[in-house]
């Protein structure tokens, strides 16, 4: 099956200009910098995070602290 035709270079779609502005492109160079390995011990850091933010959060809901 052939593949459709791709957009001419200078074509510029509205819904992704939307899109990049909030985008912070500065983050995404910087994390290009990095290794693969570097990036992989990047998110196994953030995914410990995580599990340790819900794991608070589970404890807090089952009667932790006060809910004031």
């Amino acid at each position: 099956m052939p593949r459709p035709p791709l957009a001419p270079a200078d074509f510029v779609d509205p819904v992704i200009d939307v899109y990049k502005r909030d985008v912070d492109r500065t983050l995404l160079r910087e994390n290009l910098k990095l290794t693969v390995q570097q990036r992989l011990e990047k998110f196994a850091a953030f995914m410990e995070f995580v599990a340790e933010m819900r794991k608070a959060g589970l404890s807090r809901g089952r009667g932790g602290e006060d809910e004031s």
